[in-house]
């Protein structure tokens, strides 16, 4: 009919696929962790503590997020302390990607 644009010589067209944005991407894979492993982010530089650990739980919340400060090499201190517990991959991404984050790998 007059102004849809669905079908093309007569054969409809697929749609057009939906791009995946950086936080859909980080919340898959917080999603697929496996019980008892853990992804680390790296916040801003203006951060005294910049280092967060996201743990996958086995019982109670889904995940349980540490915070750790960094030693002179840049590195996860390993003084970590317990921040937060959620049940949502989305929460903790957003959380991160407001302050900067990104995927530590060390």
């Amino acid at each position: 009919m007059f102004g849809k644009k669905d079908t093309e010589g007569g054969v409809a067209t697929p749609e057009k696929a939906k791009k995946v944005s950086p936080v859909d991407v980080l919340i898959g894979q917080l999603d697929s962790l496996e019980t008892g492993k853990e992804m680390t982010f790296r916040l801003g530089e203006i951060y005294v503590k910049p280092f967060i650990s996201v743990a996958r739980n086995s019982t109670g919340k889904k995940f349980t997020v540490y915070q750790d400060g960094k030693d002179a090499a840049n590195k996860p201190l390993g003084k970590r302390g317990k921040f937060w517990d959620a049940d949502k991959a989305k929460d903790i991404v957003h959380w991160i990607v407001e302050r900067e984050g990104t995927v530590y790998q060390g």
